[in-house]
Order: C-alpha cells, then structure tokens, then sequence
C-alpha cells in the first residue's frame, strides 16, 4: 500500500499555494503548469501568487529548500535514535528512508522530471552533492553520533559518482516507480520492498563499507 503523501501544514494561502504547485508540477511537469492553474486549484486569484511567490522558479525553489531541510532533520533524527547500534539497525533506517521518500514522492517526481528535463541545473544533482551545506550537515551529525558508516563515503568525486549512481539514483528510481511497476505485474508491494532493500543493503556493505575498510 502506497504511504500517504505528505501536505504543507493547513493554515496559511502561501502553504496551499505550495500544495496545490506541487500535485501539479508532479503530474503537468514545470513547464506544463501555469500559475494561473496553481491559483484556480489553491481557490485564489493570480495576483495572491504573486504577492508570496516572485514567480514559478521561486514556488519550485522553495519546495526544493523545503524537501532538503526535512531530510535533513529526517537523518538526524535516525542518527540520533539508533546511534547505539546503527549497523544492526540498517535495515530498519532503510525502511524509514523509503517511508519518507515515499510521503514525498510528488516531490521526488519533480526532481526527476525536471533533472531530465533541464540539463542546465539539474536539480537531482544538486541535492546529492556532498559538498553541499545540508550534506555536511548530515555528515557532522553521523560523526558527532560515531556513526562510521559515514566514513565510507570520502565526499570526492568517486565518492560522490558511487553514491549518486549506485544508492541515490536507484532510491529516486524505486520511489517514483515501484507502486506502478507492482501494479502492472501483480507483485506484492511488501515483497517488492523487501526485494529492494535486500539488494540496497547488500551493495552497501558488500561493495561500499567492505572495499573502503580495506583502503
């Protein structure tokens, strides 16, 4: 069953506009929808956008700044409860990392599309780079909690090529897809996940933690 995706708090204009924006964006794509479309679905006039939003990129931006600084605390959180004995606890964290992308699949759609879309700025490539603010945030927060695991990852180039390509990429991958993918042929979705986290945790300790540990 898929998870209940996650909504701006109810209460103010500019949060239904960033609702609204994004059950948008996940469907029409950026350039697909217009704020006039935004306003007509939030039950506001256009000028209301305008005086929250300079524009379409700022609504987008900030659903991007909004979705890091969650995930963010979202691994802090982890680091902080399981902290004792992290290891035994990867699959368990790796649950709770599919729930969350899960909850934010409509934004986890956007990144993809518009990643594909806009060779530019691709903005998958800049939320998994771990040279970023939020990255050494997390970082410091592993560290600070003596979460090795963390070492694993030397935040170069081939780090961050290993990391992106191999763990991050297929997390984006399985998030957007697996519920249609189940559908189509009929595979149970906790099998699925199962299957997935198997092969995720796998790759992590036999080709990421094992080859460093040997440097």
């Amino acid at each position: 069953m898929a998870s209940q995706q996650r909504e701006y708090p109810v209460g103010t204009t500019k949060q239904r506009i960033l609702t609204e924006a994004e059950k948008l964006f996940a469907v029409r794509g950026f350039e697909g929808t217009g704020i006039e479309e935004i306003a007509r679905n939030a039950g506001i006039r256009k000028s209301v956008i305008y005086y929250h939003f300079k524009n379409k990129d700022q609504i987008l931006q900030t659903m991007l700044d909004d979705f890091v600084a969650r995930g963010v605390a979202f691994k802090k959180g982890f680091f902080e409860r399981y902290a004792a004995n992290f290891m035994e606890k990867l699959d368990v964290v790796m649950e709770e990392m599919i729930e969350f992308m899960e909850q934010n699949r409509r934004i986890v759609t956007i990144l993809l599309m518009e990643s594909i879309k806009n060779p530019q700025q691709v903005p998958l490539l800049e939320l998994w780079n771990f040279q970023s603010p939020a990255a050494r945030e997390v970082v410091a927060s592993a560290e600070a909690h003596h979460i090795d695991t963390v070492k694993a990852f030397d935040r170069n180039v081939e780090s961050m090529h290993e990391a992106f390509f191999m763990l991050s990429l297929p997390l984006v991958g399985y998030t957007v897809f697996a519920d249609m993918w189940c559908e189509r042929y009929g595979y149970a979705r906790k099998q699925s996940q199962k299957a997935f986290v198997d092969g995720f945790l796998w790759y992590f300790r036999e080709r990421v933690l094992k080859r460093r540990s040997q440097r």
